[in-house]
């Protein structure tokens, strides 16, 4: 009875934010580690040409993370400065769906940007059960290499299911900023997220959605915007039925909700 109502949550979890899957069958990615895998510590990820076909102008280092679960995820970092930027992908998708773009263009305004696969992804590695579900772990990977790499400003932005999560679980990562595209509807619980953790969530919060999107309902971003703690926070809702990172790419308003984003981090770059 549990294990049906668990994997009825995933299901439910996941098509709210664009994907699909259940706690039985982990979305495509790599296999479970064996211990031949486990043992292969020296094993290269592969470039960001070869994981995703294109680099979309990107250059990138691809590196893997280990999340304090122990799942390996495959991650690419560009650019250079003071500040990087973390970019959470939309769900049943992978880095190479809808961020290169645009992470070029946050390197050429002179931004770090590092882009994750969640677990059951691209090219991270596969898990079943509960630890499936843990993509709190895998943003705590993120935005700790972030750290470690030396900046001083961490910001973490998400689409879709990427918003979601971050939105949900921004309360207890070391970030300055979160950024939500679409990133309304996720399952609570299961170590992922809960409404509970929202007013607690007091960094600068910036949301992006449309009025007819099916996926993140106005009306439902306007009720998580409401419940998030933070004083500095800002919602812009366009026009339309577009999602995710569609927002900065091949949106209609895609220049001005690239520019307004870019304000955003610039201010809060400096406070």
């Amino acid at each position: 009875m549990l294990r049906t109502i668990a994997a009825a949550a995933l299901a439910a979890l996941i098509a709210g934010c664009g994907g699909g899957g259940d706690d039985r069958k982990p979305a495509a990615g790599r296999s479970p580690a064996t211990p031949a895998a486990q043992g292969a510590a020296d094993e290269r990820p592969p470039d960001l040409r070869t994981a995703c076909g294109t680099t979309e102008g990107l250059s990138a280092k691809p590196v893997w993370l280990q999340t304090s679960d122990g799942v390996r995820l495959y991650a690419v970092e560009a650019g250079r400065g003071a500040t990087t930027i973390v970019l959470a992908h939309e769900g049943r998708d992978s880095l190479c769906g809808g961020w290169l773009p645009y992470a070029a263009r946050l390197v050429r305004s002179g931004h770090r940007t590092l882009l994750f696969d969640f677990r059951g992804n691209g090219e991270s590695e596969s898990v079943t059960g509960h630890k499936a579900l843990r993509l709190d772990r895998d943003l705590a990977a993120a935005v700790g290499r972030a750290r470690a790499g030396g900046a001083r400003r961490v910001f973490l932005m998400g689409a879709s299911l990427g918003g979601a999560a971050a939105v949900q679980n921004g309360a207890s990562l070391p970030v300055n900023g979160i950024v939500s595209l679409s990133g309304t509807r996720i399952w609570p619980g299961f170590g992922i997220n809960h409404y509970a953790s929202l007013p607690r969530l007091r960094v600068p919060f910036l949301y992006l959605g449309t009025t007819h999107d099916s996926a993140a309902p106005a009306n439902e971003a306007r009720d998580i915007y409401d419940r998030v703690g933070s004083t500095d926070k800002r919602i812009v809702i366009y026009e339309g039925m577009l999602h995710g990172t569609e927002f900065v790419d091949s949106a209609p308003f895609a220049q001005r909700a690239r520019a307004l984003i870019l304000r955003w981090l610039r201010r809060h770059e400096r406070s």
